[in-house]
């Protein structure tokens, strides 16, 4: 169903031609700049009760008496699709348009591919409210009352709260419970595939020489790197729910052909400057978890975590720690044939250094960003460009490398717990 609205704007008091997609969740909050003066105007549609203004007023005497006419400004707006901008064509709403953009098969495939998309919305639209408990569960892992952790997660899971405490079914919980909330974010047949192989490689390895893989392990413990690393995955797991709204569009492009970078669409919620922290946030823990694929990657090729391959334009690192001293740019060089399948675009050192030093400009209107990914002293003149979708969509790829490398971290732990420490 949509609904179109002539909005006036309460800051230059410009007409502009709204077109709203509804979605099913019970408030839709949408966002875009006046296409005249480029102030910010918030719609927020809650079902049953109405849309709400802030930034433009409903005028009853400028609302059109048929269809738009292209008069002023068009505005398309949906939460759960991209909208491509274009002039007011009756009946080539969002939806019809995200139909045609579905990939290339027969009329059966691109059901099956929409009906992948709706379901992926309809479970955010039942945890949209959810935010508050998924944030109180995550935190409460890391707390010392594990009892109330498991309270909070079974409840949550709709389970009947386990009687052990013990670190292995703590973790279990831990991790049906990121599995369950997450699930519309990630591929999870592919998840699945691989956590089982995260598991076979610990366990190979381990079997080959266990005296140097167990000793890895205990520098892991001495250090407390692998806790500290699952904590802070953890603590980017709220923020990556929070931005769930402007992270539908970017679902979408899973089940179309524009899944690389210069897509048009555009966002109907939020900002660049809303998420620009997160993605710098995800790469820095991302970069982290390659330590953990470096030492799987050396133990696979030359028996030890420490040894690494001479690089062609560098010299051979001689440990782990010389390796985390890298900037993330440069560990890939390090991975030789890795045994981890890294995605190319979700990571934009670039972009992440720009974001880092604050060398970004952003057009609401456009929704394009341009980052600057050189040092140019004073200057800022070799920006490079990429659109709000494009940023978000690699925010979503990321998150999904994340929180694959999440369950090596959990296969390291299962290791540790019930095998290192059991004998």
């Amino acid at each position: 169903m949509n609904i179109n609205h002539t909005l006036t704007c309460t800051t230059c008091d410009g007409d502009a031609d709204v077109r709203f997609g509804l979605s099913n969740r019970s408030v839709q909050p949408l966002r875009f700049p006046c296409p005249h003066c480029g102030s910010r105007i918030d719609v927020t549609l809650e079902l049953g009760q109405g849309f709400t203004y802030d930034g433009a007023a409903l005028i009853d005497e400028r609302q059109p008496k048929a269809a738009f006419d292209n008069t002023n400004p068009f505005v398309d707006l949906h939460l759960d699709f991209p909208v491509w901008p274009d002039k007011y064509v009756p009946g080539n709403t969002p939806f019809m348009i995200a139909v045609s953009k579905v990939k290339a098969g027969t009329p059966e495939e691109k059901v099956v591919l929409l009906q992948r998309h709706g379901h992926r919305v309809a479970q955010l639209d039942a945890l949209a409210e959810s935010s508050g408990a998924i944030h109180q569960v995550i935190r409460l892992y890391h707390g010392r009352n594990k009892q109330l952790f498991v309270q909070q997660a079974s409840s949550f899971l709709k389970e009947k709260p386990q009687t052990s405490l013990l670190g292995q079914d703590l973790n279990a919980l831990l991790y049906r419970f990121v599995s369950s909330v997450f699930e519309p974010f990630v591929d999870m047949n592919l998840v699945r595939q691989q956590v089982d192989g995260f598991f076979r490689i610990v366990v190979e390895l381990a079997g080959k020489d266990r005296n140097a893989f167990d000793e890895m392990m205990q520098r892991f413990e001495d250090t407390g790197f692998l806790k500290n690393l699952q904590k802070d995955c953890l603590d980017l797991y709220p923020e990556i729910f929070n931005a769930e709204l402007a992270l539908r569009a970017a679902f979408f492009l899973d089940v179309t052909d524009d899944q690389g970078r210069g897509v048009s669409a555009r966002i109907s919620t939020a900002d660049f400057k809303s998420y620009k922290d997160l993605y710098k946030d995800i790469a820095e823990v991302f970069g982290r978890q390659l330590i953990l694929v470096a030492a799987i990657n050396n133990f696979q090729k030359r028996g030890k975590a420490d040894v690494f391959l001479k690089p062609k334009d560098g010299n051979a690192l001689s440990s782990l720690d010389k390796f985390a001293e890298k900037t993330l740019s440069e560990r890939f060089k390090y991975l030789d044939e890795c045994w981890y399948p890294v995605d190319g675009d979700a990571i934009n050192s670039g972009v992440r250094n720009a974001i880092a030093h604050f060398l970004t400009e952003y057009d609401d209107l456009a929704q394009e960003i341009t980052y600057f990914p050189e040092k140019e002293g004073i200057r800022q003149e070799r920006g490079e460009t990429i659109s709000l979708i494009d940023f978000m969509r690699m925010i979503l790829l990321l998150f999904r490398q994340l929180h694959s490398l999440h369950h090596l971290i959990k296969a390291l732990l299962y290791y540790d717990l019930l095998i290192r420490k059991k004998e």
